[in-house]
């Protein structure tokens, strides 16, 4: 079993202790969207998978529920 612990403080996303770097926002209208958005992108970083192919699995799955 893997366990994470995600810290999204007020300009930083940490998963397990690791500090996550983005160059620009993810949503430019609400600054408590764009630090989840990162937090997601970050955990799944963490886990090795390829971001943009496993949100596109998602977003077909997704279709099917």
């Amino acid at each position: 079993m893997k366990k994470f612990t995600i810290e999204i403080t007020d300009t930083d996303v940490y998963i397990n202790g690791r500090l996550h770097l983005f160059d620009c926002k993810m949503d430019e209208e609400n600054y408590e969207d764009d630090m989840n958005k990162k937090a997601i992108l970050a955990l799944a970083n963490e886990m090795n998978y390829e971001p943009a192919s496993l949100f596109e699995e998602l977003v077909d799955r997704l279709g099917e529920i």
